[in-house]
């Protein structure tokens, strides 16, 4: 039963709405990528592994993953508006926090504050821009949101990698903080309902089994260089919780996350491959600052300025992928940026292994635009092949999947690298070669993932393209039928 109508924003009002979303997850993303270019810094300022210091990264994705499970119902419960300004008002709290932080807990519990504004910005930002976009504009207006997000990997790398350089480490969490304060103060002004309210339940069992799930589960992952057994064990144990809250949610008259559009076959095999190709960019995100700071001797801020233009290249081909995808689809687009992502991981390691920084970069440029050339229009194809009513728990799970995929990877990789790097240290190498090492590893990982997932791509891709024509042939009849 609706407890609240919705307000219908005019077209002037709408753009000024899609700013201040785009805006917001711009600071979502800010505060996801911000320790990316600061694990090595967070390792020698604590005294703690390389492994423990990734947490920053991987309780945030834990985090914000089961906070995402939760979008749909909160966005329907408490409306548009009361989630953003909750989201900008934990995302302040916890740059306040870590900005005074005392020790590593206390840092990684700003983290967790963080996380909650970034579970809860990126599935109901990107269901208010599809609710609001204009006719036949979604793909573009979904690629610009992921472009913006781009950007925030982009420039938190640089900023906080500067911050960390020549102030502190806990001043980098000033900068969503300062971001934070404005959107609170500018979107709780601009930001309007766009749907009924009503009531939905939210139920505890779920959000509990989500949580530990995917602790458990990426717990197992972390380790999974040190003890192989325990790890596996770990993994299938988070996995056995996480199959429980999936028949729970079926049970369920009103699912924490509804699972429904995982039932057309579209949907489902267009986000699995989407998702395990963004392995790609946090590879290149997580692994370069880390070889670049540990091999080549770079600070955090001279490793973020190095970033910056591969990152752009994902920005602009995500926006050019989003363009062609609503005007062509997604074939030959989408195979394309799978072999661009293949090439560059190739020329990545081949620089790697001669200590080429620069062919390194150009490397991890092509992996990135790579990536944006597939991710944002797969993504926009994904959600447009389920029903309308579906889309925001559509955008849930994908979200959802996104957090599990990001700590995935980072777990993995990170993982390898630390296990790698801790075993050659002991063994009296030095850090540049424990570190150059642990990079070529987790490479080759990354390239047999992305080459599979080329074959995928190819293979899914003629299907949509079939499918398409299909359609368009479909429309051509009925337009001649009525002549």
């Amino acid at each position: 039963m609706n407890t609240a109508s919705a307000t219908s924003p005019q077209p002037a009002s709408s753009r000024v709405m899609l700013v201040v979303l785009l805006a917001s997850n711009l600071l979502a993303s800010l505060d996801q990528s911000m320790m990316n270019v600061a694990l090595d810094t967070v390792a020698g300022a604590f005294r703690i592994e390389l492994a423990l210091a990734n947490w920053m990264v991987l309780g945030f994705a834990i985090v914000a993953g089961a906070t995402i499970t939760t979008a749909a119902s909160v966005l329907a419960r408490v409306g548009l508006r009361r989630v953003m300004v909750a989201g900008y008002a934990l995302s302040l709290a916890g740059g306040l926090l870590g900005f005074f932080s005392w020790d590593f807990p206390s840092m990684l519990a700003a983290r967790l504050l963080q996380a909650v504004t970034a579970g809860l910005f990126f599935p109901v930002v990107s269901a208010a821009i599809l609710a609001i976009a204009p006719k036949g504009k979604s793909a573009t207006l979904l690629s610009l949101n992921s472009a913006v997000i781009g950007a925030g990997l982009a420039f938190a790398p640089l900023l906080s990698g500067m911050l960390i350089t020549y102030v502190s480490l806990r001043a980098a969490f000033l900068l969503p903080a300062v971001l934070a304060a404005v959107l609170l103060t500018v979107g709780s002004r601009t930001i309007h309902d766009i749907e009924p309210r009503a009531f939905r339940k939210i139920d505890l069992l779920s959000i509990l089994l989500s949580f530990a799930g995917l602790t458990l589960f990426i717990y197992g992952v972390n380790v999974l260089g040190k003890d192989l057994l325990s790890a596996l064990a770990l993994m299938a144990a988070g996995g056995a919780v996480l199959a429980a809250f999936a028949l729970w949610q079926l049970r369920l008259k009103e699912p924490l996350l509804d699972l429904t559009p995982l039932r057309h076959a579209t949907f489902t095999i267009g986000e699995l491959i989407a998702l395990l190709g963004f392995m790609g960019s946090l590879y290149m995100s997580l692994l370069v600052p880390l070889y670049l700071e540990g091999t080549a001797g770079c600070t955090p801020f001279v490793a973020g300025c190095y970033l910056v233009t591969p990152i752009f290249a994902y920005v602009a081909a995500t926006y050019l992928g989003g363009r062609i995808e609503d005007a062509r689809g997604i074939w030959p687009l989408v195979p394309a940026g799978f072999a661009l992502l293949v090439a560059g991981l190739i020329v990545t390691g081949l620089a790697a292994s001669r200590l080429m920084t620069i062919g390194v970069l150009v490397g991890a440029g092509a992996a990135y635009a790579g990536v944006g050339l597939a991710y944002a229009p797969l993504k926009s194809y994904d959600l447009e092949a389920v029903p309308a009513r579906l889309i925001s728990n559509a955008s849930a799970i994908h979200s959802t999947f996104s957090q599990v995929v990001t700590s995935f990877a980072s777990a993995l990789f990170v993982g390898v690298m630390s296990s790698d790097a801790t075993r050659l240290l002991a063994g009296g190498a030095s850090k540049a070669d424990a570190y150059a090492a642990g990079f070529s590893h987790t490479l080759l990982i990354e390239l047999g993932i992305a080459a599979t997932l080329l074959v995928a791509a190819i293979a899914f891709s003629l299907f949509a393209r079939r499918r398409r024509s299909a359609r368009q042939n479909v429309r051509k009849g009925s337009a001649g039928a009525a002549r």
